[in-house]
C-alpha cells in the first residue's frame, strides 16, 4: 500500500504531538532563564540587548533584588543613570541576608519551602539532545536548565527545572549589597557632579548684638553662662550641599549620597578652605551660638522641650544604639538640607542634620576666660596636648546620629581636625 500525500502529513503530525508530550519545549520564558539570557548577552557585549532581557525578567518579578543589580549594571553602562540610582535605592531598602535564601514553589504542589540556591544555572548531561526532536526540529533542541537548591527543612540538595517552580528571594546577601552600595556611591557621584552648583549661595543677614551664652543645665564646657556681644555678620541660610561641594572641591567624601544632601565626611580643613576660596569663612563659636538661638533663650530655638519634627535626629530609625525608640523625624540618617522648618532667624538645620565645623579651637573651660566682645575661641597653646585646645576644632548643633540632647543651642564638643565623621558638615560666614 502506497502513502498518499495525506497519510504523510498524518504521520509527521503525529510525530510532532508525540514529541511534544514526551519532550516539552523549556525555551527562554521563566524570569531566571530570561536573566540568564541577559547575562549572555552582557558576557558578549551585547548592552543593549541584555538591558531588553532584564527589564523584561524585571517585569514578569517586579521585587527581584537580582534582576534589579543586573538592570543596574548594564543601565549604568548605558549611562542611565537616573534609571540606574531608582533600582539601587530600592535594592539598598532591602532586606540583608548571609546566604541567598529563596522560598520555592513547585508547580502542581500546594507548599512551599524555604531553600539556598547553590547555582541557578544547571545543565545536566545530555540535556535536550534525543533523536525524536532533533528528527522533527532538524536541529539540536535547546538545553534543559535547572535551578540546584539546598532545602533547608530536609537538608537535601535538589536538582529542579526552571519551568517546573517559582522562587522568591528572602532578601539581598551581603557580598551583594556591598556591590550595590558601591554602584550607588559611582552613580550618585555622577549625579551630583552634573547637579553641580546652581545660582548664588543664599546667606542670612544678622544684625549682631548681645546675647546669653552657654547652659548652667549640661555639661561643664557650656558653664558658665556668659555674655556674649557681636557685630553684624552674614550667615548660610542652608548648610553646604554635596552638589556644591563636589562642584567647588573636585570630591566627595559623603557617605550617604546626594547632591541636595549635605556635605558630611568633611574635615576641617575642607571645611575652612571651601569657605575661604568662595570669599567667606567659618562662623566662630559665638556667631554659631547666636545663630542658632535666634533671638531666645530657651534649651532649644523652639522652647524647653525636644521636639522630634524640628530637626533630623537619632530617632527610631537611626541605626545607632542611642537612638530613641518611640519618635520618628522621618530620616534614617541625613535629609536634604532644608527640610526642616527655619529658626527664627530663617536658619534651616541649625539643630541637627549634621554637626556643624566652626573656627574655634576647642577649650573645655574656655567659657571662663571668653571675653564679652566678638570672641574667637582659645589660642592654641599646646598644639601637642590631644585636650585642651590642641588639635581639637569645635563643632555644633547635633547630627542625624546624636541624641535629642545634642539638639540644644548651648551643645558643643571638639573633634580632631583631620577626622572624617559621616555626621559631621558645616556652612560659611561673613
Amino acid at each position: 500500500m502506497t502513502d498518499t500525500p495525506f497519510s504523510f502529513l498524518k504521520t509527521i503530525l503525529c510525530l510532532f504531538v508525540l514529541n511534544f508530550l514526551l519532550f516539552p519545549s523549556v525555551g527562554f520564558s521563566s524570569i531566571v532563564d530570561e536573566t540568564l539570557q541577559g547575562d549572555e548577552k552582557l558576557a558578549q557585549g551585547h548592552i543593549k540587548e541584555a538591558e531588553k532581557h532584564y527589564a523584561t525578567a524585571l517585569e514578569m518579578d517586579p521585587g527581584n533584588w537580582r534582576v534589579m543589580r543586573s538592570l543596574a549594571e548594564v543601565r549604568f553602562q548605558l549611562k542611565m543613570y537616573k534609571e540606574t540610582k531608582l533600582l539601587v535605592d530600592h535594592i539598598l531598602a532591602m532586606k540583608v541576608t548571609t546566604q541567598k535564601i529563596v522560598v520555592v514553589k513547585l508547580k502542581g504542589k500546594s507548599e512551599s519551602f524555604e531553600a539556598e540556591i547553590v547555582d541557578e544555572d544547571v545543565i545536566v548531561p545530555d540535556s535536550g539532545s534525543n533523536n525524536m526532536r532533533n528528527y522533527v526540529d532538524g536541529k539540536k533542541a535547546k538545553p534543559i536548565r535547572h535551578y540546584r537548591l539546598f532545602n533547608l527543612k530536609t537538608g537535601k540538595m535538589l536538582l529542579i527545572r526552571h519551568d517546573s517552580a517559582t522562587i522568591k528571594y528572602q532578601g539581598v546577601p551581603g557580598r551583594d549589597y556591598a556591590y550595590v552600595q558601591e554602584l550607588q556611591s559611582k552613580v550618585e557621584n555622577i549625579l551630583i557632579a552634573k547637579a553641580g552648583s546652581s545660582g548664588p549661595v543664599e546667606m542670612i543677614e544678622l544684625k549682631g548684638g548681645c546675647f546669653k551664652m552657654g547652659s548652667e543645665k549640661s555639661a561643664v564646657s557650656e558653664q558658665p553662662v556668659h555674655e556674649v556681644c557681636l557685630n553684624p555678620f552674614k550667615l548660610d541660610k542652608f548648610e553646604v550641599n554635596q552638589g556644591r561641594f563636589q562642584a567647588f572641591m573636585g570630591h566627595n567624601p559623603s557617605r550617604f549620597k546626594g547632591a541636595a544632601l549635605p556635605a558630611e565626611s568633611v574635615i576641617w580643613h575642607e571645611a575652612e578652605e571651601y569657605c575661604r576660596n568662595s570669599g567667606k569663612r567659618l562662623p566662630t563659636e559665638a556667631e554659631w551660638e547666636y545663630a542658632a538661638r535666634g533671638g531666645t533663650d530657651t534649651e532649644y530655638y523652639w522652647g524647653n522641650e525636644f521636639d522630634a519634627t524640628q530637626s533630623n535626629f537619632c530617632d527610631s530609625k537611626c541605626v545607632m544604639n542611642i537612638r530613641t525608640e518611640n519618635m520618628s523625624d522621618g530620616f534614617p540618617n541625613t535629609a536634604p538640607v532644608g527640610s526642616f522648618s527655619a529658626n527664627p532667624f530663617g536658619l534651616h538645620d541649625m539643630a541637627g542634620n549634621v554637626n556643624e565645623w566652626v573656627s574655634d579651637w576647642f577649650e573645655i573651660r574656655y567659657y571662663k576666660n571668653s571675653p564679652k566682645d566678638n570672641p574667637q575661641g582659645p589660642k592654641r597653646s599646646n598644639p601637642s596636648e590631644r585636650r585642651g585646645g590642641g588639635t581639637q576644632k569645635v563643632y555644633r548643633g547635633g547630627a542625624w546620629k546624636s541624641d535629642a540632647n545634642s539638639q540644644r543651642s548651648a551643645w558643643r564638643k571638639g573633634f580632631e581636625t583631620d577626622y572624617r565623621l559621616d555626621g559631621t558638615g558645616f556652612r560659611c560666614a561673613r
